[in-house]
């Protein structure tokens, strides 16, 4: 049984390389990326929990 992608058929949005994983670089990258897809993402900290959200923003995007 083969689990992986067949990386030929997909499409590219956006790489960054990090060095260390900080969350905060991470959801900044994914809204410049997929702002335009009318997609953004935020995080925020409660306790000792942090709470990733994805928000449809598609109705606010303008057309270029």
């Amino acid at each position: 049984m083969k689990v992986s992608a067949d990386h030929e058929k997909l499409v590219m949005l956006g790489q960054r390389r990090f060095s260390g994983f900080t969350p905060y670089q991470v959801v900044t990258f994914l809204n410049q990326i997929l702002k335009e897809q009318g997609i953004i993402v935020g995080l925020r900290q409660l306790g000792d929990d942090t709470e990733l959200t994805i928000y449809d923003i598609s109705d606010h995007v303008k057309e270029p």
